[in-house]
This record gives C-alpha cells, structure tokens and sequence, in this order.
C-alpha cells in the first residue's frame, strides 16, 4: 500500500470535486451525488407545527388546519429553503371515531388533504399563530450591517427586523411594525432550541414577548474629534460614550457563550404590542441593566406571559452575578449549566404600552390626567427556584379541580455531565399575585438507578428510565382539563412519547406504530421506531411523527380518547395523516426512487451487557444491514456517537441511510454507557473513564455484532466514523485496536485533551471526562494542574499514536469553537509524520458540526468515497 497524504481547504464547490482519488467513470461520480442527493432530499425537518380551533362547515362537518415548516437542503444556493405545509383534517372532531371503528387496529388512514407547500423567503426567521389562530406574526430580517463574530450588539452589526401582523386567519396583513433594533436592543434571539425559547402571544393577543442582545455601550476611539460628546439632542438620556472601550471585553467587545452563539452575549427581555406597535423592555429582571457593561449579570430567555398576562416567567442562565460562570462557558448541547426561573410583573409595562387606561407622551412615560408623571414600576422580580441547580423551560396550564399551575424541568443538585436526567415540578398559580413559591411539588424526581432490561420488550425495558430532553412542548397539555402533559423523552436508544400525570407523577409510555397494517392485532405494544410528539389539538388530539434509521418520518394522528385511557394495553390506535415525499437538494442530479422495501434495508437493536465497568449497565447499538447482505457479506462501519452524553436514536439519519442503503455498508451506532437515556447511574459511570470504558465498550459490542452477524458481515472488513467525541473514540479505537478496525473517518475529534483544555469553550467537558465528577471548580477559574495534564494525556487518543495503522481520512470545521482545529491537524499531522494514509479536510467558514449544506455534502461524499477505497 503506498503512503499518501494530502490537505484540502474547502470553500463551497461541487459536491463532488473535492475527493482527491479520480472516478473511474463518470458514471461513478453522477452516481455518488445522486445517491446523496437521494437521501438527503427524503429528509423532513419539521419546526413550528401547530393546529387552528375547529371551523364549522356546512352539513355539520368540521375541519382543522395543521401547519408547520419544513426545511430543506439545498446543496446549489448552499442553504437551507424553508416549506409551509397545510394539511386540512375533514370531520373533526369526529374524526376520534377512529377509536371505535377500529378498535383492533393499530393503524388507520384519517380523511385529510395535505395541500401544496408553499417556500417562504428566506428572510422569514419565524411564524407565530396566536392561541386562537386569529392571528399570525411573521418575524422578517433583513442584513444591515456586517457580521463581526466578536459578541456584539451594536448598531453597526444588527440586522433591520419587521413583525408583520396578519389576522383573519392569517388573510390580511393588518399591521408592520419596525422593531428598534439597533436603538433599544440588538438581533432578536429566534433560536427555539435553547436560549430564546419560542416567541410567545399573550393569551390576550395583543402583546409579543421576545428575547432579545443587549446594546453594547457607545464607544469612541482616543482619536475621534468628539469623544466623550453625546452626537444629537436626541441621545440625551443616553450614557455618554466610553472613550477607548471599543477593544475591552465587556463593553466594546462582549463575552460570548461560544459554539453556535458567538455573537450572544446578553439577552434582555422585550415586549412589542401589536397595535400601538409600542415595544418595551421589561426592566424588573435579575442582573445590572447597566448600559456601560455585557459582563455578569443573567442571559434571559424561554420566557412566557401568565394567562392573565400581568406576569412573565423566564429562565435566567448565571452570566457571571450568580458565582457559577467566572468564565462564560459554551452553552448549546450543554445542558448543566446553572439556571433559575423568575417571575417579573408587567401590569404596568402592558399599561405603558397599549396606553388604555394613561397618558403616554412618547419620552417621559406616564402621566395622570393632571400630566404629571406616574409611577411606571412594577414590582421587583421573584426567583422561584432558588434551591434548585438547574430549572428551565416554564409552561402554564389550567388543571381541573386546581387551578392553574405552572410546570417547569427541574434538577436539585444538578449534574456535572453535559447531558443528564431531569426532573418536572409543579407550582400553584395566582392570576393577580403570581406563583404561590410554597406550594411547590416535585412531581417526577430524576432517575439515577440503572432500569431493569425486559427482553421481551422490543424497546428493551418496560421500567421508565428518566427524563430525557431539553425543553417541554410548545403546547403539551390535554385539552382543557390538564390532567395529562405529553413529551418527547428519550427511552434507550428510541425516542418515546411519554403521557405525564399533572396530579400523581406517573408515567405511560404511549405505544402506537404508524407503519402497522389496518386491522394488525395489537400485539406486543413496543415498536422500535423512534416517535416524537409535533402538537397538540385544541380537543386534545395528539399529531406525531414516526422515524425509523431505514424510513423518513411520516405525520400521524392519535385521538384524545386513546391518550386519555386509564390503561393503557397494547397499540393505541394512530393514523397516518401524510408521508411527505422528497425535495430535490441540486438541480445537478436526479432523484433516485426506491420502489420497494427490500431496497431499504433492515436494522434492530442489539443489546449487550459487557464485563467491564463499574456500573453494570447494558450497552446498545443499532445495526443498519443493506439489501444485498441478504446475498454476500457487507463491510462494517462502526459509528459511536458525539458528546458523549447524547444518543443515536432509532430514527431516519439521511447521511447513515446514505452509506448503509446507498453504500452498501453495515452501520453500527453505538450507544455506550454515558449515553443518555439509560438512567444518570450509567450515563456518569463514564466521566473519568473517557478513553477506557466507552472504548471497551464498543470494541465489545463491535465483536458480538461480527460473531452474531457472521453471515452478513465480513469481520475482516471493519471500520469506524464518528464526529466530536465520536471522533475521539475513532482516534482510540484504531490506536488500541489497529488490527479490528482498519480504517477510520471523524469529523472535528478530540485527539488530545491535554492541549484542548484552554483553547476550547468547554474545558469543563476536559476535566470532567477525564478526572471524573467534582473535579472542575464552576466557582473560580484556572489552568490545569501538571498531574490533571498527565491524565488527560493518559486519556487521549494521541496517547496510543504509534500503534496506528489504519487509513484515517480527517475533517475539520475552521470556525470550531468546540474542539478547536488544531486537535484535527495536530493527529493529521502525526499521522503524516508516520506514512499512514491520510487526508485533510478543512473546511474554512463552518463550525463543529460542519453543518453548511455545501460543506455537509461534500464531507459525506468524501467519507463514501475513503470507505469505498479502503475498506
């Protein structure tokens, strides 16, 4: 074998031009983009779903109207187009007949009609329908200012933003209203998943409330003519500028929460009326609101009105005034990081805006019918979770029999570990004074004992394993009576809609299967398709979607009356409210069809219980086999996932699907212990034993599957893929294991903790990982130790460099601000150093999860294209 190597710097191009071996025909090369683009365009993204109130029609027929967006790659604008779909549902809410009619069946079509999408511009950065579907705002942004990546909010770098208000059902554009970016507050935070929560309606439908980057202060260099000089009449109560602060962190340039939120900094509250179009910042929040600083303080978000609206409850993440971020942190994926709900009153803030009941003259605030100025204040801001660690993501709800109640995921003591299991806890709600703080109930407690394994059960374990997500549901409430929340958890290695007791805590895990034939007995209750839950419907009805590794998600519908059974046996029953089909990625190759199952392939779930380890926990993967193992032996690509707290789930993985169908490849996700959704006992086993158990762990699962699968997988034929700390454990599976793996593939990999841990926005993640729980101080910050460094070394996969001999193709995201990418080149350059086959690839304007659409092609083609020559 001859030794090569070679760099790539990667801009957008071609998503085929980039694989340094030629194609032996163009045949070849047509049909890798084809198949890509194939699988990639069976995506659907879903975001946004939501269902409208019943509208009568005539003849006593109703119907509702379910609308959510798609995205979609597409590979040649190098974007991502966003879909409005529109499925109109016949017969509601008759439509539960279902229940009855096919009492013995799993699955059943429902009468509805999915009406053509329609591609929204790309400046529409979000759709919000009120509550009563009356109304819609569209939130459009458009670019004014250049991008400084320096965590600025400052006039020059903020992008003009317009809230249109349409109502009559969303038919007529009643009003436009110019927020003051720019002026009172920066972009406005849209990110649904994390820190912005979504933007939210008052039940009243008259107010928005939003998150939003504080201005940094005005700065002036030492040169300007008129430093110091406020510019106009108009920037009186405005701070006087800060004469040489333009290059000091904290006001000129602001400290940021690093991967995906380089430009975050702080995040105020805002409150825009839609019909005085009058937006104001609530004030009365925890933290300086100092205009001179973007240090300390708490970054607000995910807030919501009260159903009286003259209070909203947020969550408030420590910035730097609560001693637990001396040194802000890299937030997204990191789900411990300490946070607190408040409450903040806005009755006067609302009387200020919509100006019913006072005098507003525009500057001075309030005045009384004699014009003298009122006082504007509302009362001071209330923390309600002051005991707990972590506390985020509040939903309000009318519980039959209890009055309202405010519901919120909850961890006492908190974790150390990136991901981790939550608790829900429950607070009484008073309309006028707010929450009743010692009315507080913990209604599920996190999970840390390992659940008991039924393999009887296809999901393999009957006994709930815990809380596993991030945020609650937009709308997760039955109907009127919030008896019952609804959520989407993890469950092992599936995704699982879980049916929650508002009152008792208990859980029931709904079973249904979407892809079960009409008239199917029940039978066993489990599937091991993964499910989530999209929204609920004004009567209570549940719409889905189902996803398994070999089939994109399809839209389902569960009636009320099946998700309120006392108990539960069996198959509830579903059905299929529409299978969305493909949207081309390029206009440079067709789309493949796919006209029978066998193409698809198969897979399951293999459950494992290794030797080793101080937790005896089980370890899972998820074997993908193509269609012709069924005739000849397949080579095996093994695909530990990244984080490590996180989990490869059951569902439609369009770049997996790529490789295993499109490829011909056996693919093995491993979920090794430390993944979440296994209970916390197993998920912590794993920090300070980075590098040896999870390892261990999928070396051991890696031979059963050999040994198991002998007749479709060749053992001789094995290698391994996987991103982040799935890179990591790539590096270590070739270094340790030269002769079972002998190949690799990893994207942005942990290589060397050792010089990681001060370059990278997480050094947290190093010392936990590598010297176990406890061992990283949130209350100061320092460098490490010359014995943490030796056990991080110890940790690495650059520890066992010299025994590798595997071909490693190597990809990095420039702009990473998780792992940083000298990790990448630091083990390519290694690598080279010894004459092993290796290639680089750098791709210039992404991050860490090399996600731009261009660059995501082109680095999956590249992985195909290494994978075939190798292995």
């Amino acid at each position: 074998m001859s030794k090569r190597s070679s760099v790539e710097t990667i801009s957008p191009v071609d998503v085929s031009d980039n694989t340094d071996e030629p194609y032996s025909s163009e045949k070849e090369k047509q049909d890798d983009s084809l198949l890509y683009n194939s699988y990639i365009a069976a995506a659907v993204e879903i975001s946004q779903a939501n269902v409208s109130p019943p509208q009568p029609q005539e003849g006593g027929r109703g119907t509702i109207m379910l609308s959510f967006l798609r995205l979609a790659r597409d590979i040649d604008a190098n974007t991502k187009r966003k879909y409005l779909y529109n499925v109109m549902l016949w017969n509601h809410p008759s439509i539960t007949a279902i229940t009855t009619s096919s009492s013995s069946s799993s699955s059943s079509s429902t009468t509805c009609t999915v009406l053509p999408p329609t591609q929204l511009p790309s400046n529409v950065i979000a759709r919000i329908p009120s509550p009563s579907g009356d109304k819609v705002a569209i939130w459009i942004q458009n670019t004014c200012g250049a991008e400084t990546g320096n965590g600025n909010a400052s006039s020059k770098n903020v992008s003009k933003q317009i809230v249109e208000i349409w109502t009559q059902g969303g038919t007529t554009l009643s009003q436009q209203i110019l927020l003051p970016t720019g002026t009172l507050h920066g972009n406005v935070c849209t990110d649904a998943s994390w820190f912005g929560g979504a933007i939210q309606w008052n039940a009243q439908e008259t107010a928005l409330l939003y998150s939003a980057e504080r201005m940094t202060p005005r700065t002036a260099s030492y040169f300007d003519q008129e430093n110091g000089m406020k510019k106009s009449a108009k920037e009186d109560k405005q701070e006087d500028v800060i004469v040489g602060g333009g290059n000091v962190l904290g006001i000129g340039i602001g400290e940021n929460w690093g991967e995906k939120y380089r430009r975050t900094s702080r995040l105020d509250l805002f409150v825009v009326h839609v019909e005085t179009k009058r937006v104001g910042r609530v004030d009365n929040v925890p933290g300086r609101l100092s205009m001179t600083t973007t240090e300390g303080g708490y970054v607000l978000g995910q807030a919501r009105f009260s159903p009286s609206g003259k209070h909203v409850v947020y969550t408030a993440w420590d910035a730097g005034e609560g001693g637990f971020m001396p040194k802000r942190l890299g937030s997204i994926y990191c789900y411990q990081r300490h946070c607190a709900l408040y409450q903040s009153s806005v009755e006067r803030l609302m009387e200020r805006l919509s100006g019913d009941k006072v005098n507003w003259d525009g500057m001075d605030g309030l005045l009384d019918e004699d014009g003298k100025k009122q006082d504007v204040e509302d009362e001071e801001c209330l923390c309600l979770t002051p005991m707990d660690r972590l506390a985020r993501s509040p939903r309000f709800c009318h519980v039959e029999g209890e009055g309202t109640k405010l519901f919120w995921l909850s961890h006492n003591q908190g974790f150390d570990t990136h991901g981790g299991v939550m608790g829900l806890s429950s607070m009484e709600w008073d309309d006028v004074m707010g929450a009743k703080t010692d009315s507080r109930k913990d209604i599920v407690k996190p999970v840390y004992d390992v659940p008991e394994v039924d393999d009887d059960d296809d999901t393999g374990i009957k006994v709930f394993p815990g809380l596993f997500l991030n945020q609650l549901p937009e709308v997760c409430f039955t109907s009127k009576d919030g008896k019952y929340m609804f959520v989407t958890s993890q469950w092992r290695s599936t995704s699982k809609i879980l049916r929650i007791s508002t009152s008792t805590g208990e859980i029931q895990r709904i079973s249904f299967d979407l892809n079960a034939q009409s008239g199917e007995c029940n039978g066993n209750a489990a599937t091991s398709a993964s499910q989530s839950l999209l929204c609920i419907t004004d009567q209570g009805d549940a719409i889905v979607t189902q996803s398994e590794p070999n089939s994109p998600p399809v839209i389902g519908f569960i009636p009320a009356s099946s998700l309120l059974e006392e108990n539960q046996h069996g198959r509830v029953p579903s059905s299929v409210l529409a299978n969305l089909g493909p949207i081309s990625a390029t206009c440079n190759a067709r789309l493949k069809t796919f006209a029978t199952n066998d193409e698809k392939g198969s897979y399951s779930i293999i459950r494992v219980s290794p030797p080793h380890g101080n937790v005896p926990a089980p370890v899972e993967g998820i074997l993908l086999l193509p269609s012709k193992s069924k005739t000849s032996r397949v080579p095996l690509i093994v695909v530990p996932h990244g984080g490590p707290h996180s989990c490869t789930p059951t569902s439609y993985i369009p770049s997996y699907a790529y490789l295993s169908q499109g490829g011909g490849y056996a693919i093995l996700h491993v979920n090794f212990r430390g993944s979440t959704g296994f209970g916390q006992a197993a998920l912590e086993s794993l920090a300070g034993n980075a590098g040896t158990q999870d390892v261990l762990d999928c070396k051991y699962l890696t031979h059963h599957v050999l040994s198991r699968f002998n007749d479709s997988i060749d053992e001789t034929r094995v290698g391994v893929c996987g991103g982040s700390h799935g890179g990591f454990l790539s590096a270590h599976l070739i270094g340790q294991y030269p002769d079972l793996f002998k190949v690799a593939a990893m994207r942005n990999p942990v290589t060397n903790i050792a010089t990681m841990t001060t370059s990278t926005d997480i050094p947290d993640w190093c010392y936990i990982e590598a010297l176990g729980i406890g061992s990283y101080d949130w209350t100061t910050f320092r460098g490490p130790t010359g014995e943490d460094l030796r056990v991080m070394w110890e940790a690495s996969p650059i520890a066992h460099i010299d025994n590798v001999k595997a071909p490693t193709l190597v990809a990095i995201g420039n702009s990473d601000k998780r792992v940083p990418p000298s990790q990448g080149m630091e083990y390519y350059y290694a690598l080279r150093s010894k004459g092993i086959d290796t290639k680089l690839l750098i791709y210039q304007e992404d991050d860490h999860a090399i996600d731009k659409v261009r660059s995501e092609a082109d680095h999956w083609i590249n992985i195909k294209r290494w994978f075939d020559k190798y292995l």
